[in-house]
Formats: C-alpha cells, sequence, structure tokens
C-alpha cells in the first residue's frame, strides 16, 4: 500500500533553520512578487546543484530585481528568503545530503495553494536554477540518468493541475512525485559535482 501524501511528507521535513513556510508565502505576498517559496526553494537547490558560480549573486538577481529596496515589505520578504537560502544551502552541505522538498503546510493548502501546484513550481525553481550554470556544462556533467531526471523535472513543471482538495489517489501520486523529485535533485547535484581527475601525483603520505 503507497503512503498517503501527508505520510510521505512526515518521512522528509524540512531540516532545522528553514523559516516558517506560512510566513514567507505572506510575505512574498505582501512584497508582490509572484514567485512561490516552493519555486524559490527549487531555484536555490538548482543554483547550488548546479554548481552555479556566485549562487547568492544570482539568487539576488532572480528574486529581488523588482524589489524597492527601501520598503518596509520588500526588506521583510528579502530576510525570510535570505533565511530561505542559507538553509538550503546547510541543507545540501549535510554530508548525509537528506534534501527535502519545501512544500506548503496544510494551513497554506487550506488558503488555496495547493500541493500539485507547488511540486509544478518547484520544478520550474529548480530548472531555473541549474540551468544558470550553462546548457553545456549541464550537458557535459550529466549521466545518462541525470539527463532523463532532468527532462522529467521539465515535464513535471508543464503538469496542469486542478483545484480542490485531493483524493486518496491524487494524494498517493502527488507523493510518489515529490519522492521522484527528491532523489532525481540529488542525482543530478552529484552529476554536476562530480570531478574527473586531474592526473596529478599525490604526495600524501599514507
Amino acid at each position: 500500500m503507497m503512503p498517503t501524501l501527508s505520510a510521505a511528507r512526515a518521512q522528509h521535513l524540512p531540516s532545522s533553520g528553514f523559516p516558517d513556510y506560512a510566513d514567507v508565502y505572506q510575505a512574498m505576498q505582501r512584497a508582490g512578487l509572484t514567485v512561490t517559496p516552493s519555486e524559490a526553494h527549487g531555484i536555490a537547490v538548482g543554483l547550488i546543484s548546479g554548481d552555479v558560480a556566485d549562487p547568492l549573486g544570482h539568487w539576488s538577481d532572480s528574486l529581488y530585481a523588482d524589489l524597492e529596496p527601501d520598503d518596509v515589505l520588500a526588506q521583510e520578504c528579502r530576510t525570510q528568503l535570505d533565511q530561505l537560502f542559507e538553509a538550503t544551502r546547510e541543507q545540501m552541505q549535510d554530508a548525509s545530503f537528506g534534501l527535502n522538498l519545501w512544500l506548503p503546510p496544510q494551513a497554506v493548502t487550506e488558503a488555496g495553494y495547493d500541493v500539485p501546484s507547488a511540486l509544478r513550481d518547484w520544478a520550474q525553481g529548480f530548472l531555473y536554477g541549474v540551468g544558470l550554470a550553462g546548457e553545456k556544462a549541464v550537458d557535459k556533467a550529466l549521466s545518462a540518468e541525470g539527463k532523463e531526471a532532468l527532462r522529467d523535472f521539465y515535464e513535471i513543471s508543464r503538469l496542469q493541475t486542478a483545484e480542490g482538495e485531493l483524493g486518496e489517489e491524487e494524494q498517493q501520486a502527488a507523493a510518489e512525485i515529490e519522492e521522484y523529485m527528491r532523489v532525481a535533485a540529488m542525482l543530478i547535484n552529484e552529476d554536476m559535482h562530480r570531478r574527473e581527475p586531474t592526473g596529478e601525483v599525490s604526495h600524501e603520505v599514507h
């Protein structure tokens, strides 16, 4: 029997250090951003997985370009999102790399932002972040499995989602997609950070 969405997500709760999802969601809405928190997390994971140079600079350019620097609501939003970026970087630097997709809790889904839409947004953000590494660099670094995973992210990013409460089958399907995305992102991260042998002789004493 497949786990329900809530049961599956309980196994992959966000690491400590992440801001409250609902707070970030509201702060982004008040600041007038059209990007969602899940998409922002996907961008952060994509930037780091893609081994993009100056990821924090790209993060700022991607999310803060339309924010008024002196606006109080914009500053509040930026503080929350910077906390998200740092928590994501710490999460991915963990030796076990226990990646968790940052998806809306029940309080936010009840307000109208459902998990399938968040999964689609996360995939869009991840593709954008990885893409900033450059098409040639990504194509060279990814294994056949990594390239297939990237294509699957593209398909997920185009999903059409229906409004309303999810039934049991829809919850199970969303849980399966979430788990697949989590594993696929880890695979792409591993591929992009794999270093080719330099051919240099090691002088380490054993």
